[in-house]
């Protein structure tokens, strides 16, 4: 995930809440299979929504 703060890739589906969404494969690491972050993404990360979609329980670094 990129921040996106200021929408600057508006229509693009892989951007949007805020972020730029992608997931890389480990056997192929320089080529995004998500094609539409509502699809692909989203669905992971509603537990993280109040935290901004972050996953910062275990990474106490990240609530600052």
């Amino acid at each position: 995930m990129v921040r996106d703060s200021k929408g600057t890739q508006p229509g693009n589906p892989m951007w949007s809440d805020g972020w730029g969404w992608s997931w890389f494969d480990a056997d192929e690491p320089l080529k995004t299979t998500s094609t539409d972050y509502r699809s692909d993404c989203k669905g992971c990360h509603l537990p993280a929504k109040a935290s901004d979609w972050i996953y910062v329980s275990a990474y106490p670094v990240l609530r600052h």
